[in-house]
């Protein structure tokens, strides 16, 4: 009994061998340097993408500090002075009291 599956365990490993001819073999080696090829060129792709990632991550961080500066910086500005409510205020008072003495004046007049 040991010997028939002795037997059968050569004959499937004889028989299970595949020769290939020249043209496959070139076929096949062909086939494997354009893998390589577009291997190599994917790696290129991915540190160019991650150097590209890299570089809008310090875009963004430098962005941000300057909206930090630019909100300092207004803070630090000083109102002009057409936006000072108390020179509204001296100029209606005194708009208002022009107004009125040149009503009386009027009034007195006719």
């Amino acid at each position: 009994m040991k010997k028939i599956i002795i037997i059968f365990l050569l004959l499937s490993v004889a028989l299970s061998q595949v020769t290939l001819t020249e043209e496959e073999s070139k076929n096949i080696a062909n086939n494997i340097i354009e893998l390589q090829a577009q291997i190599d060129s994917l790696t290129t792709d991915t540190k160019l993408k991650t150097e590209e990632i890299d570089l809008l991550n310090k875009k963004v961080t430098s962005l941000e500090e300057e909206l930090t500066l630019t909100e300092k910086k207004a803070k630090l500005v000083k109102p002009s002075w057409y936006e000072n409510k108390w020179l509204y205020f001296g100029y209606g008072g005194i708009l208002s009291y022009s107004i009125i003495s040149i009503l009386n004046a009027l009034d007195d007049f006719f």
